[in-house]
């Protein structure tokens, strides 16, 4: 298929995915010039007039799929029937998002709880978005969650599995011989029939048990046995599998892979609110909000402690405002000493001065190096030495005239610096991931 036109205008590039519903595209817009990704469901090619029904009922459904727009929700540019082999298959054009399936990044075996969170609050905010317009997923997997070099996650085919159900029909979801979902991640009310919102929670319930335990959480050989043991197993807790799993995740995996859909989550808004709180619980202990580096050790210690909750404009405009403040604050020694050779102050008292201010430097510059290596300490030492600096000065302005009128304007310059810097590095924070924008 390769270099083929459909629909007389989306040219095929290179096959970068196929499952059991057909094969992925990258291809090119011929009118708009831009590249997509194009998805030929050839499980519905074929003819007859059964096969022209399910077409059409797929077109038609996907139609309703392509309403969704969300920053999370992969988005639909077209749709349309091309003719694939002799046989008229459904396609559908779609935005191409540059990333990696989350079933790639599994198998590296590298995600840690704090990206299992942030992930998992994404894409309960694109389950919210479907739910709220009565769109179902029904099959969410690894396989069709993408996560982008920035950490964006992208969930793919809202609702496709159901609309590519050859059997469906308006009065049941399926009928023998054709499972709507993959079994390893299928709830056990959707492998009966009887799919609701809370099933697609359930789904993710099982990814998040891969994410933070490698593997998911019944084993069995083929599809059958998974759906047994969805519908008849008890799941074992995360942190039976995998060590260093605190027990807030064991609760909150197994409310989701409750039997129940009652007992489970309210809605994906909910369980979206209860990952974010893990996910800035993760950033108060592992790692800075913005940034996914290790903390700096010293070798043979402990991690320093991080900077807490403090976002990282707020970080980075207080290492400014102490720095400034420690590049303008000599001026205070300066003006004391010519105040004492004025006469205005004895020796013992400049030396007082300069004695005092080589301290509160020395606490403003340890305050800097440990803010630097996201140690809360710093913070705290920035806030003391803001403050100190800020009152000598004050207590330095009575010299004000005796220092040229070019550094004049340099001691309120420290005085302002050091009062901001002290503020920022204790202003609360507000904290909290929140909702993308639609």
């Amino acid at each position: 298929m390769r270099d083929e036109l459909l629909g007389g205008r989306y040219r095929l590039v290179q096959q970068i995915a196929e499952g059991g519903m057909g094969q992925v595209w990258e291809a090119r817009d011929e009118s708009l010039g831009r590249p997509v990704a194009v998805k030929v469901i050839s499980l519905l090619a074929g003819g007859g007039s059964q096969g022209t029904e399910a077409r059409a009922r797929f077109l038609r459904e996907a139609q309703i799929t392509a309403r969704l727009q969300h920053p999370n929700i992969v988005t639909i540019h077209d749709l349309g029937e091309t003719d694939t082999r002799g046989d008229s298959a459904p396609f559908l054009v779609m935005e191409l998002v540059r990333g990696e399936g989350l079933d790639a990044v599994l198998r590296r075996g590298d995600v840690t709880r704090r990206e299992a969170a942030r992930w998992g609050a994404q894409i309960c905010d694109a389950l919210a978005e479907a739910h709220e317009s009565g769109i179902m997923h029904r099959d969410i997997k690894p396989s069709n969650i993408l996560i982008t070099s920035a950490g964006l996650v992208k969930v793919l085919d809202f609702g496709i599995a159901r609309a590519a159900d050859p059997y469906a029909t308006s009065e049941r979801l399926t009928r023998t011989g054709f499972i709507v979902g993959t079994p390893p991640y299928m709830a056990p009310e959707q492998a009966r029939g009887h799919p609701e919102p809370r099933s697609d929670l359930y789904a993710l319930g099982c990814v998040l048990f891969e994410l933070l335990t490698g593997r998911l959480p019944f084993q069995a050989p083929d599809a059958v046995g998974h759906l047994s043991a969805h519908l008849t197993q008890e799941p074992p807790a995360p942190s039976s599998v995998a060590t260093g799993i605190p027990s807030e995740w064991d609760e909150l995996v197994l409310t989701l892979l409750d039997k129940d859909p009652g007992r489970r989550y309210e809605d994906a808004a909910e369980l979206a609110r209860a990952l974010r709180r893990f996910d800035q619980e993760a950033r108060t202990t592992t790692a800075p909000p913005d940034e996914s580096a290790p903390i700096p050790t010293v070798s043979g210690t402990t991690p320093l402690p991080p900077v807490g909750r403090i976002p990282r404009s707020r970080r980075t405009a207080t290492f400014v405002t102490a720095s400034v403040c420690l590049l303008t604050a000599p001026i205070i020694p300066v003006a004391s000493d010519q105040a004492c050779t004025a006469g205005m102050i004895t020796s013992n008292a400049r030396t007082l001065h300069m004695t005092l201010f080589g301290v509160v430097a020395a606490v403003l510059v340890t305050g800097l190096l440990l803010l630097w290596v996201r140690n809360v300490a710093g913070r705290w030492l920035i806030m003391a030495g803001g403050t100190a600096v800020a009152l000598q000065a004050l207590s330095t302005l009575p010299f004000y005239g005796m220092i040229g009128l070019v550094l004049r304007g340099l001691i309120p310059l420290a005085a302002a610096a050091a009062v901001l810097s002290a503020v920022l590095a204790v202003l609360p924070s507000t904290g909290g991931g929140q909702r993308p924008s639609r």
